[in-house]
C-alpha cells in the first residue's frame, strides 16, 4: 500500500462480503434459472418478447457473478481496493435507482427494488464511517 493508504475497516469488509453473497446469488437465479427468475420470481408477463427479456436477464446474472467473485476476493486478499470498490459499488446502485425509478421504471414492481434502495442506504453510510474514523496509517 502506498503512504497515505490506510486499512479499510472491518465493517468496509463485511459490507463487501455480504454484498458479495448478494451478488452470487442474485446473479446465479438470473444465469441458472429457466426463466431467469422474471416470470417466477419477478411475476413479468413473458408473453411478449420473453426469450430477450431471459436472454438480457441471464446477460446481467453472470455480471453480477463476476461482481461477487471480485466482492469476495478484494474482501479477503487485495483489501487497499476495499474502499474503492464499494464506492463504485454505490455508483453502480444509485444509476439503478435512476434507471429503476427515473428513467426506465419498470411496468410492475420487481423484487430488487427496495433491495436498490436499502444497497444504496447501507453502502452510503459504511462509506460514510470510512472516510469519518480515524486516519490510522498501515
Amino acid at each position: 500500500m502506498s503512504a497515505g493508504a490506510r486499512t479499510p475497516s472491518r465493517v468496509t469488509l463485511a459490507a463487501l462480503i455480504v454484498l458479495g453473497l448478494i451478488n452470487l446469488a442474485r446473479g446465479s437465479i438470473h444465469a441458472f434459472l429457466p426463466d431467469s427468475g422474471a416470470g417466477v420470481i419477478a411475476g413479468f408477463d413473458l408473453s411478449q418478447g420473453g426469450a430477450t427479456i431471459i436472454f438480457l436477464l441471464a446477460a446481467i446474472g453472470a455480471g453480477q457473478i463476476g461482481s461477487g467473485l471480485v466482492d469476495l476476493l478484494v474482501a479477503t486478499r487485495y483489501r487497499a481496493f476495499a474502499v474503492p470498490l464499494l464506492g463504485i459499488e454505490l455508483l453502480r446502485n444509485l444509476i439503478g435507482l435512476y434507471l429503476a425509478f427515473v428513467s426506465k421504471p419498470a411496468p410492475t414492481d420487481f423484487p430488487g427494488e427496495k433491495g436498490l434502495v436499502a444497497g444504496s442506504v447501507v453502502m452510503a453510510a459504511v462509506l460514510v464511517w470510512e472516510f469519518a474514523r480515524r486516519r490510522r496509517p498501515v
